[in-house]
């Protein structure tokens, strides 16, 4: 048996992951805000387990709680590897740091970095000494390394993902049997967080037309292609734990596996 985490699975990645994950021999669980009623219908029809939360992960007891949750449900005698995939974030607040909003500040911190590392840490705890394939995978992003004005909140929680990755990486290589940690900067994907950014006032987010030029353009990644991505490399051993990795690098280990270009 096979058992995944996804953190966000209402919409964007979360929700193509989930879906590509709902065949037989997996086991999943889902959470977002406001359920997903198609995926729940869908993993009904072809009877494949599915526990589907409905939670703010932004609330540090909700997230405790709901990967709590996952662990009573699980048979760690039984199944064959185990994935948690931190998806879920936001972009807001959006605003040039004189003005940022403190609260919105709080709860975009909360679900973007605090969340991921709850999560994980719960998850390391509970799958400590299994010699089964392990892996968390923290979504990260190209802001997490590229600064943009407007975004100092975003910029600021990617980046803090990326080096709590490393810093997790470094202490399960000290495991004898590890889990792989790695975070991804998925590249720019057609998603809500995408419809946002080009509807954002040019005074808040300075570089908004670059994203807008790049969506006519039609440059953008769909959801469904970065998650067939990920998950045909998610175990794979050339992922160095600790690492922070590209969806180009994703694609070139894929390659060497046979897939076919995209």
């Amino acid at each position: 048996m096979n058992y995944y985490i996804i953190t966000g699975a209402s919409r964007g990645i979360g929700q193509a992951l989930t879906r590509k994950l709902i065949v037989p021999g997996n086991t999943l669980f889902a959470v977002s805000r406001t359920l997903n009623e198609d995926l729940i219908e869908l993993a009904s029809s072809l009877n494949v387990p599915l526990f589907y939360f409905e939670a703010d992960l932004s609330i540090r007891e909700e997230a405790e709680n709901f990967i709590k949750s996952v662990f009573t449900k699980i048979k760690l005698a039984e199944f064959d590897r185990i994935a948690l995939i931190n998806n879920a974030g936001m972009l807001e607040p959006v605003s040039p740091i004189k003005s940022i909003d403190f609260a919105l500040a709080e709860k975009h911190l909360h679900l973007n970095l605090l969340t991921p590392m709850i999560l994980s840490s719960v998850f390391l705890t509970e799958t400590a000494g299994l010699d089964i394939p392990k892996v968390i995978l923290n979504i990260s992003s190209g802001a997490s390394f590229n600064a943009y004005s407007g975004w100092s909140v975003y910029c600021s929680s990617k980046a803090g993902l990326d080096m709590f990755t490393q810093v997790a990486g470094l202490e399960q290589n000290a495991e004898l049997q590890p889990t792989k940690v790695f975070a991804l900067a998925p590249g720019i994907i057609e998603t809500g967080m995408q419809e946002l950014i080009r509807t954002t006032d040019e005074s808040l987010f300075p570089e908004r037309d670059k994203f807008i030029r790049l969506y006519e353009e039609g440059k953008l990644s769909n959801p469904e292609d970065i998650a067939y991505i990920i998950l045909n490399t998610i175990f794979n051993y050339d992922i160095v734990t600790g690492s922070v990795v590209t969806i180009d690098q994703l694609k070139e280990i894929m390659y060497t596996l046979g897939f076919p270009k995209m």
